[in-house]
């Protein structure tokens, strides 16, 4: 299940190794495989839990220098992707009341993942769950399993699609890794002239950019709303022209300073692998449900839209 990088027999006993890597740092270090009892709580709703087991749980025991770079008191990293042995799939191969799939909400200072749908985050409403729109995700052979990606047709800017090659952008990757999307270049150069176009024709003025944003704009007369500053929206259109990820200008813009705000895409250069990689900014306040059994994503409206937030959705009590 592991595929674990080498085993060997000592006394009887069998020793298998995993690569580890750190995806801040991109260091990679080998660690054992390691089996052991773990025992969780599961919250529905405020008041309901109850405690479930897992007798096998299978994970990496790496040397603490692989810890550097992530978030000041983190001791590991869970594991989400689409493997055999991430947690959703632990879960849910030993408990049958679980399927294979997890929901994720992120703020800009908190957030939750949660093994359930969208339409059982009863905190955030039930308008989520109804907002909520399904895409495939896609696979490419010989590439990574455990990556998330879906296929982006085209992209609109103020409901004008940009003007692209007749084949499609291709799959965009998810990261929560990625502050911010980035597209190879020769996309990225359309992306910005179209934004650009459309940002002028709202009267917006251009300004220097400031690092890493290559597009800034002066922020003095942007009206603002709980969508964020009223810019161009955009859209990536998914598998047809009714599907598509709508961003605001909460999701779009970064206030840099008083007096400026910089677009929050950024060009990934010319080897970029990926040819879109939407990053944790775009993100935010979005409620992404990842179906592994059917390979589906659910995408939700911006919660802003309802005046919620993903840091408005806490448990009940402190679980340990």
């Amino acid at each position: 299940m592991a595929k674990s990088s080498g085993c060997t027999m000592f006394l009887g006993t069998k020793n298998c190794t995993l690569q580890s890597e750190n995806p801040i740092s991109r260091m990679v270090t080998s660690g054992n495989l390691a089996e052991d009892r773990i025992f969780m709580e599961f919250e529905y709703g405020v008041n309901s839990g109850f405690m479930a087991s897992i007798d096998n749980f299978l994970f990496s025991c790496a040397p603490n220098m692989l810890l550097k770079g992530l978030a000041n008191g983190a001791k590991g990293i869970l594991g989400l992707g689409n493997t055999r042995i991430s947690l959703p799939s632990q879960i849910a191969s030993t408990n049958g009341f679980f399927q294979r799939r997890f929901s994720l909400c992120l703020s800009s200072s908190d957030g939750v993942i949660s093994l359930a749908e969208s339409s059982e985050l009863t905190l955030l409403g039930n308008e989520v769950s109804r907002s909520m729109m399904y895409t495939p995700l896609i696979s490419k052979p010989g590439g990574a399993g455990e990556e998330y990606k879906i296929n982006v047709k085209s992209i609109k800017i103020s409901g004008k699609k940009l003007s692209m090659n007749k084949e499609n952008i291709g799959g965009a990757k998810i990261s929560t890794i990625v502050p911010y999307t980035t597209m190879k270049r020769k996309i990225y150069g359309k992306f910005v002239e179209g934004y650009i176009k459309a940002a002028t024709s709202l009267n917006t003025t251009g300004v220097a950019p400031v690092a890493p944003f290559g597009v800034c704009f002066g922020s003095k007369g942007v009206e603002n709303s709980r969508l964020g500053p009223n810019v161009p929206i955009i859209d990536l259109v998914l598998q047809s022209e009714l599907v598509k990820w709508r961003i605001y200008g909460r999701n779009s813009m970064v206030q840099v300073s008083d007096e400026v705000i910089c677009l929050g895409f950024l060009d990934g250069g010319l080897n970029q692998r990926d040819p879109f990689i939407i990053g944790g900014y775009q993100l935010e306040n979005h409620v992404l449900e990842f179906h592994l059994g059917t390979s589906m994503l659910g995408i939700s409206s911006s919660l802003l839209m309802g005046r919620k937030n993903c840091s408005e959705f806490k448990l009940p009590r402190e679980i340990s």
